[in-house]
């Protein structure tokens, strides 16, 4: 296999997928999935594009195995979130190839991904292997505005299609700075579900001049404020708890949960070492409210009877939605805030993080970066997973990017990017899993 040629051509084609606008609203994935049936269809490789919206096109292509076992889905998605190039070091959709890197929106989440998951399938379909499963490619759209448009809409009209014995997906990262002189890969076989909140406070009107004390804005700060400042409980899942004895193997302030193994011992370390102070792991010991949006007022000198408030919160899987939301009303202390649930998103098991397919995983890593040390985690956002796991059917997230803790904020942020050395390793890497799971 000629690896460098192969690395080399999804470079290019990442810096040109780059290049497509595919922000979501309004999604327009139908130039995306054109895209990357073009680079399949010189291939020789055939393909079907799934048109939910006007715009909106999912793209689903398979190798076609002995039936031996149910397909491994390579999964990945078309859209994403908007960007502002005003603060940009490059346009966020130019694709510009510079200091070793690839920038551009979608670069890290998820079109580097995507691109590096379809050249593994096109080294597989070039090698010509005898296959005892199904391996199938397939880019949604919508996942940046919860997947309904996407993955969900052809979970609901094809399911057939899409049966799988596991998927491989967005989550986890390869973080360079949790363990000195070591890759740190994160394999996400759980994640939080969202719970969006819309409040409303109404409030007494009038002339700027004569401030009340009892308009809307008012009336609605100090409610925030209050909600704001209460935080929930930490508690720590199976699988941050495994993530955290995966840790404690090179962290000596994790001494005495690596020596005692108990749940108690691994809380109070991490509060004494305050380790829920980075925001990548306080947000996934809690469930978490971010307040987002806040809407009032129409003219500077009015005093407005109505304000709007939108939390983005996301909770463990173990959190039951009547309880938390019973915990913001009681947190607002605020009997006239309206409270309404305008999103309650699905909420799905973990994955096992042990068992063939975990397996299987770390071990490509440990062939294929020999630094690798391989832990659970659970995600903080959401993705498409949630569908699949929803069907019984596991689900890991892991995208071969070696970044630091600080370089996650580039992902719905500015400055996305990726390493080019990661695509191409990231291509290797991903073609290995293959070979491992479906050859």
């Amino acid at each position: 296999m000629d690896w460098d040629r192969i690395g080399n051509e999804a470079v290019a084609a990442l810096g040109e997928y780059l290049r497509i606008d595919t922000t979501n609203p309004p999604g327009n994935e139908t130039r995306g999935a054109q895209f990357l049936g073009g680079i399949l269809k010189d291939e020789g490789i055939g393909f079907e594009l799934y048109e939910t919206s006007p715009g909106r096109t999912s793209l689903l292509a398979r190798l076609e195995g002995s039936g031996e076992g149910k397909p491994l889905i390579m999964l990945n998605h078309i859209d994403v979130v908007p960007a502002d190039p005003e603060n940009w070091s490059f346009h966020p959709f130019s694709g510009e190839v510079a200091d070793g890197f690839l920038w551009g929106r979608g670069a890290l989440d998820m079109k580097g991904m995507g691109v590096m998951e379809l050249f593994a399938f096109i080294a597989a379909a070039r090698q010509g292997m005898d296959l005892k499963r199904d391996v199938v490619f397939l880019a949604v759209a919508d996942e940046e505005a919860g997947g309904y448009l996407g993955a969900r809409a052809l979970l609901e009209e094809h399911p057939g299609e899409l049966e799988a014995d596991v998927v491989i997906n967005e989550g986890g990262y390869a973080t360079m700075d949790l363990v000195p002189g070591r890759t740190f890969f994160m394999i996400a076989s759980a994640e939080k579900y969202g719970y969006w909140l819309r409040l409303l406070r109404r409030g007494v009107g009038g002339h700027g001049s004569m401030p009340t004390g009892q308009g809307a804005l008012e009336r609605m700060i100090p409610a925030l404020a209050r909600l704001l400042e209460n935080k929930r409980p930490m508690r720590i899942n199976p699988t941050m708890q495994a993530f955290f004895a995966r840790l404690a193997e090179h962290w000596e302030i994790l001494a005495p949960f690596r020596e005692d193994g108990d749940p108690a011992t691994l809380a109070r370390l991490i509060e004494e070492n305050d380790l829920a102070a980075l925001p990548a792991l306080g947000a996934v010991l809690r469930d978490t409210v971010s307040l987002n949006m806040l809407n009032a007022g129409v003219k500077i000198n009015v005093i407005p009877d109505k304000a709007e408030a939108f939390l983005d919160c996301r909770l463990l899987p173990e959190t039951e939605g009547d309880e938390f939301l019973s915990h913001i009303r009681n947190a607002l202390d605020d009997p006239e805030m309206e409270v309404d649930v305008f999103m309650d998103m699905e909420r799905s098991s973990a994955s096992p993080h042990s068992g063939p397919w975990f397996d299987a995983i770390a071990e490509a890593l440990a062939r294929n970066y020999p630094d690798a040390v391989v832990s659970p985690f659970m995600l903080s956002g959401l993705s498409d997973s949630r569908f699949f796991r929803a069907r019984g059917v596991p689900c890991y997230g892991i995208i071969p990017a070696r970044v630091g803790l600080a370089d996650l904020a580039r992902i719905h942020g500015v400055d996305e990017r990726i390493a080019v050395q990661d695509v191409k390793d990231g291509v290797r890497f991903l073609y290995d899993l293959v070979v491992s799971i479906c050859a």
